[in-house]
């Protein structure tokens, strides 16, 4: 009897110190990257000839767009531990459903929607200038619908979440 109880008081030791392990190798921020060191200054060279003068313009000036977002009034944010895209989008944008902009704009950090660690800078849009826009928001609209498509099995009432606001668009 007491032999079972030291197995039990063993295992159970076990049990907790793995999900001490996990949960801490989990929380642990991702390590930066060494920075390069710096390139040799290239010799110098003749300056470019100047480009030809353009004609004046009464268009605002272009914006950053990554697939088609408009990112002017962008702002970072640092995801902390116990984020998720949808809680991230209401806070910034009073809706949870929104994510996939955030996604849209984040694209060279965010892999996988699911998978957000402390740490990660994430870009922001301003939603109301992607809305304005009619460019933006149908790239907005097609990539909703996109996502919602690879939401559908694990997540239903997200992808009809997403597929709502898309139509509403």
């Amino acid at each position: 009897m007491k032999e079972n109880v030291k197995k039990m008081v063993v295992f159970s030791l076990l049990l907790v110190l793995s999900f001490f392990v996990f949960f801490a190798c989990a929380s642990a921020p991702p390590e930066p990257e060494p920075t390069p060191a710096p390139a040799p200054s290239p010799a110098p060279t003749a300056p470019a000839p100047a480009p030809p003068p353009q004609p004046p313009s009464n268009a605002p000036p272009p914006s950053t767009r990554p697939g088609d977002i408009i990112l002017a009034g962008s702002e970072t944010y640092n995801v902390v531990w116990g984020d998720t895209l949808t809680k991230i989008s209401r806070n910034k944008y009073k809706n949870g459903f929104y994510y996939p902009l955030i996604m849209m704009a984040s694209r060279d950090v965010i892999k996988d929607q699911d998978k957000i660690i402390p740490g990660m800078k994430l870009t922001i849009p301003n939603l109301q200038a992607n809305l304005n826009d009619p460019g933006a928001r149908e790239s907005l609209k097609r990539y909703l619908i996109e996502v919602a498509s690879l939401t559908e099995r694990k997540r239903p009432r997200d992808a009809a979440g997403l597929r709502n606001l898309a139509n509403s668009m």
